[in-house]
């Protein structure tokens, strides 16, 4: 006989780690186009061997299929020409059935971007929490001033149209994200000043200080329920593995006091998927996001990440998501593949007798749509 599909062709998607269409993005040479797909800062990589990668070879030849001519880049680049961004963007989100966008409104920037009501789709909107912290220290003259600004802030968020907060401190300072002395602190907050002083701006890359300000938000999120998405694993140089483990986050998750704030695991903690799952079992605030577009991956790598994370965390506890960016080629790709393989993976687990054919259909949904609605707040959620 052959292999299970639960077919999940007909539920629409909601994509729960995402970012902005860029207006003009990828509408430039084909090195330019291809620099999308990579996140190496190497310009031999990023315009020459992501050529070779398996991700770009599959996204051209789907590119190809769909706007009905040969599987080349001066074809596929010209095919999508004649569209203008937010068409092309509506267009795609129509043909891969996504339902809904939550957007890290921390890059690209969003005044490049297609506005919501262009999008022809529901969105919600994350506050990315190192941005927002580093206006708060460049414009704070104490460090209490900046401990008071950050809390007013942040409690703000929900009035201001945020539906949860995203952490990139796994590309600044690391995941083991500590409790310091004031006196560390605000020895941080100083050098942070003077960087201020220096460039009229700050990186927050001061340990001491971001871990601090941190935590603040995370009482913020538990006191609102907020969820605080984190980057965790791939990405480029910036982010040192080392640093960005899932693991990490053990101190985050055993504070009592964060018990109410929902925790997201990007990018299915690719290479560390598995120990994503495992937070995933054992913690209740823990929820493991499982990316189709960005890492840039095989189909057969993302079915060893899907598998992991069917295999040992509760369904409730997944969501589906693209990290698509800047084109919406990502977002869309990324949606028909997690449909796909989301449904070949519960198919298997059918089919070794784990689930039944219903048990794996309601699977399929919760992944790919209840579990985020609910999330996020977004309406029709389970």
């Amino acid at each position: 006989m052959p292999p299970t599909h639960v077919d999940l062709s007909d539920v629409a998607v909601v994509d729960n780690h995402c970012h902005g269409v860029e207006r003009g993005a990828g509408g430039g040479d084909v090195g330019g186009w291809r620099s999308l797909f990579s996140e190496s800062p190497d310009p031999m990589m990023r315009t020459e061997a992501v050529a070779d990668t398996v991700f770009y070879q599959r996204l051209v030849t789907e590119m190809a299929r769909h706007h009905g001519v040969a599987a080349g880049e001066a074809d596929v680049l010209a095919a999508r020409a004649p569209y203008g961004d937010a068409e092309l963007a509506r267009r795609l989100f129509t043909d891969a059935g996504v339902g809904a966008l939550v957007i890290d409104t921390g890059y690209p920037d969003p005044a490049a971007c297609l506005q919501v009501d262009e999008l022809g789709t529901e969105v919600a909107l994350l506050l990315r929490l190192e941005l927002e912290l580093q206006d708060l220290v460049a414009a704070a003259p104490t460090y209490d001033d900046l401990l008071g600004a950050t809390r007013a802030n942040l409690e703000g968020a929900r009035s201001r149209g945020f539906a949860g907060f995203k952490s990139i401190a796994g590309y600044r300072t690391g995941l083991d994200i500590r409790r310091w002395p004031r006196d560390e602190a605000t020895a941080s907050f100083a050098e942070a000043r003077r960087e201020v002083e220096l460039t009229g701006s700050v990186r927050l890359g001061h340990k001491p200080l971001l871990d601090t300000l941190l935590h603040v938000a995370f009482e913020v999120a538990a006191a609102e329920q907020l969820p605080v998405q984190f980057h965790v694993g791939y990405g480029d140089p910036d982010a040192d593995l080392r640093s960005a483990h899932p693991l990490l986050l053990r101190d985050v998750l055993e504070e009592r006091a964060y018990r109410h704030m929902p925790v997201v695991l990007l990018h299915g903690c690719w290479p560390f998927f598995r120990e994503g799952a495992y937070l995933a079992a054992v913690y209740g605030n823990a929820f493991l996001d499982l990316s189709y577009g960005i890492p840039f991956l095989s189909r057969p790598e993302m079915r060893s990440m899907t598998r992991a994370a069917l295999g040992a965390a509760p369904l409730s506890k997944l969501m589906y998501s693209s990290d698509g960016a800047r084109v919406p080629e990502l977002h869309w790709m990324g949606a028909h593949d997690g449909r796909r393989l989301i449904g070949a993976a519960l198919g298997e687990l059918v089919d070794d007798g784990d689930l039944t054919a219903a048990q794996a259909r309601r699977g399929g949904e919760q992944v790919l749509r209840d579990n985020a609605r609910t999330l996020y707040g977004l309406g029709g959620g389970a």
